[in-house]
């Protein structure tokens, strides 16, 4: 196992204590320092170079990251302390002690990224809906979370500059200012961890989030070179990727197609989304990329189209069905996700990314 070394910076003295104590007893973690203030735990990790700072809010508001893995801690989870780890880029939130087990997990995951980003590329996979309500988001944000449930530093990319509907689907305020894709673009040729640091979103769930633009600024995401240049980035930094499309392929869109290992293309049992999933797949077929492409049923039901209509429609074997689900609307009107919980669909998107997983990247 890869040794983290790790900083510690906490305003508590007993809270730091307890955190020492149990870090130094899991395999491949070394606490290299301690401090109680921003500034001297800036000056630490700029002497020491430590893999990962677990920090409380308050001294993480406050100090360098430096490029190493930021992991914010405090006793309850509050709206201020969720903002105060998103605003500033930290890779995970966790509630002491409750959430201990996966503070450490994050801690030893830290050095295994580093090393990942040096040795190979991570896989990338693309959600694209065949038409608006076919469940995009939905997959996408609960694929995000299955693959971070199997041990994987993923991020989640959202790409639909005009919807932005990931935002929603994860409950991050649409009032709160934060950084986006577009952020991203002007440095796309020379970007390092700490634009990634910046800009990308922790979920309570343990994966990130590169937001897309809302509509004010759609038309300053449509670089496609520069899109590119960053997935081929996050692929390196992460061991999975999930995009999430746009249904309309654009030149941004394609260069996101261009880049997947794997194209899951989302439909329902009914005329109109079969037919646009048609379309889309004779797209990919135009673009050499349909052997890419896995069909996904979701909403699936008793009615007069059967998943064999899919099957003979669109030339491909559905590799997942995901029945109608009470469970689906009520987590996302609240900002939730399924994936984890005991629930039939819950259950499917896990299995579905067991599968994608296990492929062999082209």
């Amino acid at each position: 196992m890869q040794e983290t070394r790790l900083i510690l910076g906490m305003t508590d003295p007993a809270l730091e204590e307890e955190i020492f104590h149990f870090l130094e007893r899991l395999p491949g973690i070394r606490v290299v320092g301690a401090a109680s203030d921003s500034l001297e735990v800036s000056r630490q990790i700029h002497d020491r170079r430590p893999e990962a700072i677990v920090a409380s809010p308050d001294v993480a508001a406050g100090m360098s990251q430096n490029g190493s893995a930021l992991l914010v801690v405090d006793t309850r989870e509050t709206t201020q302390a969720l903002r105060t780890a998103m605003r500033v880029g930290a890779r995970g939130f966790y509630v002491w002690p409750d959430e201990r087990e996966e503070l450490g997990r994050g801690a030893q995951g830290a050095s295994r990224r580093r090393a990942t980003a040096a040795a190979k590329s991570g896989r990338v996979l693309a959600v694209w809906g065949a038409r608006g309500g076919a469940g995009a988001t939905f997959l996408a944000t609960n694929l995000a979370a299955a693959c971070t449930d199997k041990d994987l530093e993923t991020v989640l990319v959202d790409l639909d500059r005009g919807g932005a509907d990931v935002s929603a689907a994860l409950g991050i305020p649409p009032d709160e200012p934060m950084p986006t894709i577009a952020d991203l673009l002007g440095v796309a040729g020379e970007l390092t961890q700490e634009h990634l640091d910046r800009t990308l979103h922790p979920h309570p769930r343990g994966f990130r989030v590169l937001l897309a633009p809302g509509a004010v600024v759609a038309g300053d995401v449509s670089d496609p070179e520069a899109l590119g240049t960053i997935i081929r980035h996050l692929r390196t930094a992460f061991e999975t990727v999930v995009l999430h499309l746009p249904r309309s392929v654009d030149d941004a869109a394609a260069a996101a197609l261009n880049e997947a290992d794997t194209i899951v293309l989302v439909t329902t049992l009914d005329v109109f989304a079969i037919r646009h999933a048609k379309r889309q797949l004779d797209a990919l077929s135009q673009r050499q990329l349909e052997g890419r492409c896995r069909v996904v049923l979701n909403r699936v039901a008793r009615g007069e189209i059967v998943p064999e209509d899919v099957r003979r429609a669109l030339g491909l074997t559905p590799v997942c069905q995901i029945r109608t689900d009470p469970a689906v609307p009520r987590a996302q009107n609240r900002g939730e996700l399924v994936a984890g919980r005991s629930c039939p669909a819950a259950r499917r998107v896990v299995a579905l990314a067991k599968r994608l997983l296990d492929e062999e990247t082209r």
